[in-house]
């Protein structure tokens, strides 16, 4: 009797461990069929990510160095074009991403949507940068290499970007200006018309001969090459000051080469005028003293 009880309770507990058995069996098989489509997708975005972050590098370095060796495009835009290219191609793998992962394209397109819109309302001021950025690219008021005067600031561009344009001074120091402040101040480019006029004033002595002082100026420009004969230089009279007869020099040179041209001409007319012993007067202050 006590053999058939025991009997019993061992094959009673020997079902309940096939029982626990089957059901933890199933609950692995649900679990992994749950997890490895999941892991798989996982692991598939994963790896369109990394191919589209790699064909983003390698199609904007392709970009850029096609633009380098090729005229078609200006400096300018080819920078923010590589941009373009890269930000596309990492857009379009994100995109994939969430396909894979069973977004409908009617869900991507809202959610940008929404996105673009709550980024829009947070940065409105970078937005209008982006505005103003391409406003410069498109109706090109400045270039990569030129020099420039924009927003107080003056210098060679450097970069032309979609927020912000660098310019480095004649002190070699990079200045970053908002692409608005650029866009929305006057802008002197000084390079884009090739040729400058440089207008200098000597002042000379009331008892000078103003007609040599004149044929003196003319040799001291005719002598430096970069100054053109064509238009040839003007020299005139432009004012009777107190202490001096102003004479107001008009001439042109390569833009490339109009600093030093300025710089010489002053430099090389002083030493002109001194030489021929005519004097360029400044005022004198007389001191006078009462005594007691």
């Amino acid at each position: 009797m006590i053999a058939d009880r025991r009997g019993d309770t061992f094959m009673d507990s020997f079902n309940l461990s096939l029982l626990i058995d089957g059901i933890v069996g199933q609950s692995d098989n649900q679990i992994l069929n749950i997890v490895l489509p999941i892991g798989l997708k996982v692991l598939g975005g994963l790896l369109l990510l990394l191919v589209g972050w790699v064909i983003s590098i390698r199609l904007s370095a392709w970009a850029n160095a096609f633009f380098e060796t090729s005229d078609l495009i200006e400096e300018t835009i080819e920078k923010v074009l590589v941009q373009l290219i890269r930000f596309g191609v990492l857009t379009v793998a994100v995109v994939l991403v969430l396909q894979l992962f069973g977004v409908q394209a009617a869900t991507i397109l809202a959610l940008l949507s929404g996105v673009a819109l709550a980024i829009g309302l947070a940065v409105q001021g970078t937005l209008s940068n982006v505005a103003a950025g391409v406003m410069l690219l498109v109706l090109r008021p400045i270039k990569i290499g030129e020099w420039v005067e924009a927003a107080g600031e003056g210098g060679s561009v450097s970069r032309v970007g979609l927020f912000r344009t660098d310019i480095i001074t004649i002190n070699n120091v990079l200045v970053s200006i908002p692409n608005t402040a650029v866009f929305q101040a006057p802008i002197h480019n000084y390079t884009r018309l090739g040729r400058r006029r440089m207008t200098a004033v000597v002042g000379v002595a009331y008892d000078s001969d103003v007609d040599r002082v004149c044929d003196i100026l003319r040799k001291v420009l005719a002598d430096n090459p970069a100054w053109d004969s064509d238009p040839a230089p003007y020299l005139y009279v432009s004012n009777l000051g107190d202490f001096s007869v102003d004479i107001s020099v008009w001439a042109w040179a390569d833009g490339s080469v109009y600093f030093d041209a300025q710089a010489n001409f002053k430099l090389d007319a002083k030493k002109a005028l001194d030489a021929a012993g005519i004097e360029i007067p400044f005022p004198h202050h007389v001191e006078i003293r009462r005594l007691e």
